[in-house]
């Protein structure tokens, strides 16, 4: 805990009397005076509709018990002896995302991405993370909309990377990979965004739950000098994400895609006057146009950097004397033999695979050719056959190959296994509609709508289906379901997909 407590000494030194952010206690440890609710039910009962949210959500679950079941063992291992209710049943889930991120719906499920895996470096960094998100659940600091505004961010979200895919198609100014480029850059931007994975807490809540969070890890028998590395890479992430909205925004400013709002409307008027006919561009404007949007509702955190000089001073008030701990290894950590290490480490570096292609894919510059080919063949191999971010750039990757038979059948194998996500199956509806197999996609559909919850992230879909095969009345007769959400985006979207738009 030495840099911590170097760094709080640093701020002693700038101040006569520090002061934590109101989320900390004003004395004494979090988990001192920690008083949890009697009971929540009434939360727990919301669980089948988040889980439906997040799998619809980037690329669905990883479809790995053996990486469940050892985060969840990191949990239990951290609410050891804390005086929860029998009704108080969190969980770990790993979302198939590039992104480094994390969060906890209301029902406790905590949502880890497998790009946050792919960046720690030992279960210490993994147990502040679940100690922070397993927090806001036991202090219930969800808002009671917290599906409403969950679905409204998948909507925005899955809203950008469709126009673009739409609009290349229309247009037919997209030839080759530039459609699947355009489409990448879109979800590697989606990575450096904080608001896209769900709604923000306050910064009173953040400052809570990592008091707490870090309580929970040191009490554990875990190095609270982890909590700092998590810092420094959240903080690098923002940085990233501040200087790709800059260059979006520079670009947008410069008049590359025609200037003016974005909206579904007018996306095929940004390509046709794009300058440079870049579709990298057009990914960066386009989804950057949707997270200023989605920004204007999110409640702004402190900044990484600030966040640890918070958690610097509360460390150093509460755990000065407490002597470091040596850090526990990763399972998927080199030199790690186990059965179980192995099996992870095999899986962890398919999806790495997975991102390189995808990386190819949407610049070249960043492999070769015989790079990709060597990543998408491996990745699509066990133990990941048939997951669905590793077939989904399997399905690209072919795609742009003009193998048309294997890129299909690459989406065929992931909605086949244990855990598909939307994106496959609306890509694979895509696929039966350019063929006029309107019931095969309907079933597709039906599929879908059990799996996902009803999400109103499929409406648009699920209205143009009907309104290509000619039953414009049942088109018609979903708008006022689009509508009831209040989503601007999704009722213009629908409309669109209706003929209306």
């Amino acid at each position: 805990m030495k840099r911590l407590i170097a760094s709080a000494a640093a701020a002693l030194c700038l101040l006569a009397t520090p002061a934590l952010a109101n989320g900390y206690p004003g004395k004494g440890k979090a988990i001192d005076q920690l008083h949890p609710a009697a009971d929540y039910s009434d939360v727990a009962a919301g669980r089948p509709l988040a889980l439906g949210i997040m799998r619809a959500r980037a690329n669905g679950f990883v479809p790995s018990p053996l990486m469940q079941a050892y985060a969840n063992g990191v949990l239990a291992k951290l609410l050891r002896g804390v005086p929860l209710p029998p009704s108080f049943q969190p969980q770990v889930r790993v979302l198939a995302a590039p992104e480094f991120s994390a969060l906890c719906t209301p029902d406790g499920t905590i949502i880890i991405t497998v790009g946050l895996l792919e960046q720690l470096d030992n279960e210490d960094e993994l147990a502040f993370i679940l100690g922070h998100e397993v927090s806001h659940a036991i202090y219930r600091h969800h808002e009671k909309d917290w599906a409403n505004k969950a679905q409204y961010y998948a909507v925005v979200n899955g809203a950008a990377v469709q126009g673009i895919a739409d609009a290349a198609l229309v247009s037919g100014a997209a030839g080759g990979g530039d459609i699947a480029r355009g489409l990448d850059v879109a979800r590697h931007l989606a990575k450096l965004s904080a608001n896209v994975l769900g709604p923000q807490m306050s910064q009173n809540q953040e400052d809570a739950a990592d008091a707490l969070g870090f309580d929970l890890m040191v009490r554990a028998g875990y190095d609270g000098e982890a909590a700092t590395a998590v810092m420094d890479k959240l903080a690098a992430q923002e940085a990233e994400a501040a200087a790709a909205a800059a260059a979006a925004r520079d670009a947008s400013r410069a008049g590359k895609h025609g200037g003016g709002g974005f909206s579904f409307g007018n996306v095929l008027g940004a390509v046709n006057n794009a300058m440079s006919g870049n579709w990298t561009d057009l990914a960066i404007f386009a989804f950057d146009t949707y997270v200023d949007n989605m920004s204007e509702e999110a409640v702004a955190h402190h900044p990484a950097p600030e966040r640890l000089k918070l958690l610097s001073n509360y460390a150093f008030r509460e755990y000065r004397d407490t002597l470091p701990a040596a850090p526990t290894p990763l399972p998927w950590a080199e030199g790690n033999r186990t059965k179980d290490g192995i099996a992870m480490t095999a899986m962890l570096a398919h999806y790495a695979a997975a991102e390189n292609a995808a990386a190819y894919l949407a610049d070249s510059s960043q492999g070769t050719a015989d790079s990709a080919r060597s990543e998408v063949t491996r990745s699509s191999t066990t133990p990941t056959a048939d997951h669905a971010y590793t077939q989904f750039v399997a399905y690209e990757y072919y795609d742009r190959n003009g193998n048309k038979p294997q890129s299909e059948a690459a989406l065929v194998r992931a909605a086949n296994g244990p855990e598909a996500s939307w994106e496959i199956y609306s890509r694979l509806i895509d696929l039966h509609l350019a063929r006029d197999d309107f019931p095969g996609a309907l079933t597709l559909m039906d599929q879908a709508t059990v799996k996902f919850e009803d999400s109103p992230v499929l409406l648009p879909k699920h209205i143009q289906i009907l309104a290509q095969s000619g039953d414009t009345g049942g088109a018609e007769a979903l708008l006022p379901k689009c509508k009831s959400y209040k989503i601007d985006e999704l009722y213009d979207a629908c409309k669109k997909a209706a003929g209306n738009g």
